[in-house]
């Protein structure tokens, strides 16, 4: 079986993301780059879309990085696969309850890349790493959740498994410049009222780096 040629971009928020990508030694053995774009979401968008207008587009971006868990079922050191994505803060504040840009009526949820409200994964890298790595729906916000009120508020409009600060604006980006995209994160924590005490980032970033390691193994045609 031979590697695929294709080139891979690979993009993290942080550094230390960064560090446990170069880790995994996956880009030794593929055509890729790494990518770090700075945390939130108008810095992954602004990176990815220079990266985008530089030159030729690589034929698959992979945001690699950690998350919080919103379900018992998915604890620190989990590695999951995002199946779709969503601004889930993204909307307007009325009188107290919270109306998502498409339930205020700002914007369709179905016009592309929406679905649902939703940006949705699908396709063959998709499939090829579902099979490794457990498909979860996610959300992604301006500020990490650590109260209970907004903890409620996400989990009663979006129902999510994860949250990042990132990932919908990864999917976003590439989903409007037509180019395929995956989202892999280790969990580093459960989404509670903030305790970082029960955090464990270093566990989810050796996770990642696992996880990263099996990459090349998993993309080989025959």
């Amino acid at each position: 079986m031979d590697y695929i040629n294709e080139s891979i971009l690979i993009a993290v928020a942080h550094p230390s993301e960064e560090e446990a990508v170069r880790k995994s030694a996956a880009c030794s053995r593929l055509s890729c780059e790494i990518l770090v774009t700075g945390v939130g979401g108008a810095a992954m968008t602004w990176a990815l879309q220079k990266r985008f207008s530089a030159g030729p587009p690589p034929e698959l971006v992979l945001g690699a990085g950690i998350a919080g868990s919103y379900v018992s079922s998915l604890t620190p050191g989990d590695v999951v696969l995002t199946r779709s994505d969503c601004f889930a803060d993204m909307g307007v504040d009325d009188n107290g309850d919270f109306r998502s840009l498409f339930g205020a009526n700002l914007a369709d949820p179905d016009s592309q890349p929406f679905s649902g409200g939703r940006i949705h994964c699908s396709g063959k890298w998709f499939d090829l790493l579902a099979g490794r790595f457990r498909p979860v729906t996610g959300a992604t916000v301006n500020m990490s959740s650590g109260s209970q009120a907004v903890i409620d508020r996400i989990r009663k409009t979006w129902d999510p498994d994860i949250e990042t600060m990132e990932g919908a604006w990864l999917a976003y980006a590439c989903a409007v410049n037509r180019i395929p995209w995956l989202s892999l994160r280790a969990v580093s924590n459960m989404v509670e009222p903030r305790n970082l005490k029960n955090w464990d980032i270093p566990l989810a970033l050796r996770r990642l780096e696992e996880a990263m390691a099996q990459i090349p193994e998993l993309i080989m045609t025959p």
